[in-house]
């Protein structure tokens, strides 16, 4: 423990960071960050300081905002948001939920507040609603006035995966006004699948949206319920070629259910007509879900080359990157597009820095000073994704809080992934 805190303590900028002074943190970063000595594991530590600092000064809408931009770091900042915690305003209640969704507080412990008075608490009780005995607490709270709370209901249903909650989720699926809580419903009956929820399912999609269709597709591909109807279900919707759910469907049983020779073909068959004559929408969601089967490679070589639609060609090109024979080619064209100063480039940036291509890693910095809060917040994720966060560091000093917030999360997040 000695030895991580004198590491910790020899950071520069930890000081300023820790105090929530960011012209003196930009000011001491500066020396180390110029001569390429600041290294990962410091930037991480100085990360973990201004998060914390945002955490402990949060406050209003702007706050809790703040603290839902740091909950895919959660386990890192798990003291400040702890600390965070036993203030119990809306804040308090963000980071309750970041912990819980975490790991870091149990369900058990979560279930102390089920029955308190404010909405954004009582979510937090609702959501550890997960065991055997929980029914009548769970449809209790499937009717509360609050979406926060029904959307925490049915996820704590998805987790418990009890039969009994069937009924209660399709009238939810069916008739609650807030689409994530419908969301929600559906993804927690497909966690419980069977014969009933396949059936049950048939009559949401009836009034259901285009995304909820997506999750409708999705559960009948689920194992427990593929093989007690679901497969007829999909084999219905993808014969029909177009409209709603049909490339989630058709997407979900080519990597899911390739076993099944006959649904497998057919699938593929409409990912390969989709990613060649589809929308863009539908260009792009087929590439992004399609295995990269032989019999699809076809496709995705002519939409890598289609000269109609860059947005398209780039996650072509992104997806070849996945064959080591396709590999050296589709980096020279990501690298071209790479290259340019449009809303493609920074897409095209990510890609080759995930795919540990460091020729770009000049353009990718130059971002560091986009007049766009968006913008430079993808040149750090860029650089993070290609083993150089500690390029991104200086927007730890940026003047956009959520720039810092979002960017210390994510220096945070590549640390636990190179550890």
């Amino acid at each position: 423990m000695v030895l991580v805190l004198a590491g910790c303590a020899s950071a520069p900028g930890l000081g300023a960071a820790e105090r929530g002074d960011y012209p003196s943190l930009e000011k001491d970063l500066t020396p180390d960050y110029a001569s390429g000595k600041l290294t990962n594991d410091e930037a991480a530590r100085v990360a973990r300081a201004v998060a914390s600092y945002e955490i402990a000064k949060a406050a209003g809408d702007e706050g809790r905002t703040r603290v839902h931009e740091l909950a895919a770091c959660a386990q890192e900042l798990d003291g400040p948001l702890s600390d965070r915690m036993k203030t119990r305003d809306a804040i308090g209640a963000e980071a309750a939920m970041a912990r819980l969704d975490s790991g870091e507080l149990s369900t058990g412990d979560a279930r102390d507040y089920v029955g308190d008075k404010d909405d954004a608490w009582r979510a937090i009780g609702a959501r550890g609603l997960v065991e055997d005995d929980d029914v009548a607490a769970r449809e209790k709270a499937f009717v509360d006035p609050s979406p926060l709370v029904r959307r925490s209901a049915f996820r704590a249903a998805a987790q418990a995966a009890d039969t009994h909650d069937v009924a209660a989720l399709v009238e939810a699926a069916r008739l609650d006004p807030d689409d994530l809580a419908r969301t929600n419903a559906v993804r927690a009956m497909a966690r419980i699948g069977g014969k009933n929820v396949v059936d049950s399912l048939r009559d949401v999609w009836t009034h259901a949206d285009e995304p909820l269709k997506d999750d409708i597709a999705l559960a009948w591909s689920a194992p427990q319920s593929y093989d007690v109807g679901g497969r007829e279900e999909l084999r219905i919707l993808i014969a029909q070629e177009k409209g709603a759910g049909v490339i989630a469907a058709a997407g979900s049983v080519a990597r899911e259910h390739a076993q099944d020779g006959e649904m497998r073909l057919s699938a593929l068959a409409l990912l390969s007509r989709v990613i060649e004559r589809g929308t863009e929408r539908e260009r792009l969601e087929a590439l992004a879900i399609s295995p990269l089967v032989p019999e699809l490679m076809d496709s995705v070589h002519h939409a890598s080359i289609d000269t109609g639609d860059s947005s398209v060609r780039i996650a072509a090109l992104g997806r070849l990157l996945e064959k080591d024979h396709e590999r050296a080619a589709a980096i020279t064209m990501l690298e071209a597009f790479a290259g340019q100063h449009d809303e493609n480039a920074s897409r095209a940036r990510l890609i080759l820095a995930e795919a540990g291509d460091t020729r770009i890693q000049a353009w990718i910095e130059a971002d560091l000073h986009a007049a766009s809060p968006r913008d430079r917040i993808g040149a750090a994720t860029a650089l993070a994704a290609a083993g150089r966060s500690a390029r991104g560091a200086l927007l730890l000093a940026d003047a956009d809080p959520e720039v810092r917030t979002r960017v210390s999360c994510t220096l945070l997040a590549a640390a636990r992934m190179h550890r």
